[in-house]
């Protein structure tokens, strides 16, 4: 096992970039003198929080041994970005999870090993950071990739089960004033408290104009008519004079129900499935969050498939097999959290997180006028496609005006 102390430094000396990855960075994490590397970026774009890139074809000097290949983490290259990660605490929140706490998780699921974290000393904020962490290779590891390869529906039940248990494992997690470990809020909840602006304008009607400007093509123009009704009428709801109330009482309820440690982004692009025994493994340990099982499934669904992989009209079928992994050992938590309730949780929560989702829309938008980001629009703009598609398909809006008569009553 290779150190992975984290290191603070008055002057930056840790790589953000590909072109300033050295011999002598990586002997200092990698525990043996690295003489010659290659570096592979054709990942990066993927990366919608922050930059990534593998170092491969690691040759030591004789007589010193180690990994082959690593992968690095760093800050985003789109300053848009960079600020929204900032002002909620993504960069801080991984720092944190491969400092202190992979220590518990790794107990229940496999997270990549860390070699070396790096950020700056007086930066609490981790806005210059750097991770340097184990590679799941090809050899061991078969990647996914939300957009080019998604999870079938047999990987899906094994991720499922992998999930539950994992759930299952770190249930009953109490409060606590550590990173993420307060009272539960949605990792991008800031965002939907920024919702409604001084002068009645929302989100929404920011995000209209902007996504026509750089997309050259209305956002509600890439879905069904059926799927754009079920968003106007989402939108409505959150114009309305009672929106915030709305909100805050979702949150509330959300409050009331048992906890667990979510990873928070458990997307297509974040899964890796051994071909050992099958089991997967999670990295981008950055939106975890104590909280309610149902958090979990936001990121999992809402834009990991397009409608043609017919996954998004089997989100009950699998998330009752998940939910017979997490009761398996734990039978209390049937009566303590009932399907039927975590089901109506998690479609309320995809309410939610679409809200987070034009939010960061906003902010991150302009960043990708950049030629050099084309890859990353283009993603941009399938993921938004795949929420809306998969809020209409699962009912979101069905549960969420129900929740609002039981608000009201």
């Amino acid at each position: 096992m290779y150190g992975s102390t984290l290191m603070s430094v008055t002057n930056r000396d840790f790589p953000l970039h590909p072109y300033e990855v050295t011999k002598e960075f990586l002997s200092r994490c990698l525990g043996g003198q690295v003489m010659t590397f290659n570096v592979d970026n054709s990942m990066t774009a993927a990366g919608v929080l922050a930059d990534a890139f593998r170092v491969m074809d690691i040759e030591y000097e004789s007589g010193h041994t180690g990994p082959v290949s690593c992968f690095l983490k760093c800050t985003k290259e789109i300053p848009e970005v960079v600020e929204m990660c900032v002002s909620t605490g993504v960069y801080a929140k991984e720092v944190y999870f491969y400092s202190t706490l992979i220590d518990k998780v790794k107990e229940v699921i496999r997270v990549p090993n860390c070699y070396g974290i790096f950020k700056n000393e007086y930066d609490d904020e981790c806005k210059e950071f750097c991770l340097v962490l184990e590679d799941f290779d090809e050899s061991a590891w078969e990647p996914f990739e939300q957009i080019e390869k998604p999870m079938n529906y047999d990987d899906m039940i094994n991720f499922m089960r992998d999930l539950g248990r994992f759930h299952s494992a770190c249930w009953g997690e109490p409060v606590s004033a550590s990173p993420g470990l307060g009272p539960f809020r949605a990792h991008w909840q800031s965002l939907n408290d920024d919702y409604w602006s001084d002068d009645g304008l929302t989100t929404w009607d920011q995000v209209l104009p902007k996504w026509e400007e750089v997309y050259g093509q209305p956002l509600l123009s890439m879905v069904e008519p059926s799927v754009a009704d079920t968003i106007k009428k989402i939108a409505e709801i959150y114009k309305s004079d009672q929106a915030r109330q709305i909100q805050d009482a979702l949150i509330a309820e959300m409050q009331t129900r048992p906890r667990t440690i979510t990873h928070g982004d458990a997307r297509g692009n974040n899964i890796f499935k051994s071909k050992g025994d099958g089991s997967m493994g999670i990295i981008d340990w950055q939106m975890w969050v104590a909280g309610p099982a149902s958090n979990e499934f936001g990121q999992v669904w809402l834009n990991s498939f397009g409608l043609e992989s017919g996954m998004v009209h089997r989100l009950e079928e699998l998330t009752n097999i998940y939910y017979q992994a997490l009761t398996s050992k734990r039978p209390e938590i049937v009566e303590q959290y009932p399907f039927d309730v975590l089901l109506d949780d998690l479609k309320l929560l995809f309410v939610n997180i679409w809200i987070e989702y034009l939010g960061f829309t906003v902010g991150s938008i302009e960043g990708y006028k950049d030629p050099a980001q084309q890859q990353a629009k283009d993603n941009w703009e399938e993921m938004m496609k795949r929420n809306m598609e998969t809020l209409h398909y699962s009912g979101c809006l069905q549960s969420f005006e129900a929740f609002i008569d039981r608000t009201n009553s």
